[in-house]
């Protein structure tokens, strides 16, 4: 998991440093003499893709409740690195204080006409083939044969662990469990919200974390508390758009048989 926050950060830095040898004053500074114009203008598209590649790590690593808080937090330490590496950057060249000139106007792709192509194709499909395995994950999931179908209130619903692995630890030492839900479709709408957490919620207001999309996209990703016992169960509640407000409790061992080796580990 270490390796996965390294990956999203190192991207994020390669990123910014791409973006900035992109840009005319930056790429003298970084490299030690001014690059042309095609050089700078495959540097910037090359710092766009690299960032992208970092968010699709972060989200397929996290999904997007925590992949992109991930990423954030990384661009601004990938910021903050470069901030403070510039000005002891050892390539700056030495030459003595000069009037700044005027900017060229931005010039026109310099790229050929395929290279441009596939550029763009791949800074485009990158996205997608992101959202479509994690759209896939969440498909795949629910569809699996130890995912639990019940009813809740009026409504027939699907859960699942989002995999058979034990819970993930984020931010270092904060163990999370990702779990996916599925209601029917026409039950959907008639929902306003549904929550998870570990042992018995005391009000809606302490409810859980709640499950973010719709329909076939409910996922949620708890925290595992320290003094978490199997006997404290897994509490779905559902909230719908009525007001009337619905519970369910689960055995921890039959929904996620991984988590709940994991607390018995800890006693």
């Amino acid at each position: 998991m270490m390796m996965a926050y390294i990956g999203v950060f190192l991207f994020a830095l390669a990123g910014f440093a791409a973006l900035a040898m992109s840009m005319e004053k930056h790429s003298r500074e970084l490299t030690g003499h001014m690059l042309n114009i095609a050089q700078r203008n495959i540097l910037y598209w090359l710092g766009w893709g690299l960032l992208a590649v970092a968010l699709g790590l972060g989200v397929a690593g996290w999904h997007w409740n925590i992949g992109p808080v991930l990423l954030l937090g990384s661009l601004s330490a990938a910021g903050m690195l470069l901030v403070f590496l510039l000005p002891w950057w050892p390539l700056q060249p030495k030459h003595a204080a000069r009037k700044e000139k005027p900017l060229p106007p931005y010039p026109d792709w310099p790229l050929p006409g395929v290279a441009r192509v596939v550029l763009l194709l791949a800074l485009i499909g990158l996205p997608a083939w992101v959202v479509f395995n994690a759209w896939k994950m969440s498909e795949q999931a629910v569809l699996r044969e130890d995912a639990i179908h019940g009813q809740i209130g009026p409504w027939t619903f699907v859960i699942a662990e989002e995999n058979h692995d034990g819970p993930e630890f984020f931010a270092g030492n904060t163990p999370v469990k990702e779990f996916h839900l599925r209601f029917c479709e026409s039950c959907d709408s008639e929902i306003r919200a549904a929550y998870l957490k570990i042992r018995k919620p005391r009000s809606l207001r302490a409810a859980g974390l709640a499950f973010h999309g719709a329909r076939w996209t409910r996922e949620v990703a708890i925290y595992i508390p320290p003094a978490a016992r199997l006997q404290d169960q897994l509490w779905l509640t559902v909230e719908s758009k009525t007001g009337e407000v619905y519970q369910q409790a689960f055995a921890i061992e039959r929904l996620s048989p991984a988590t709940a080796r994991f607390i018995q580990e800890k006693k």
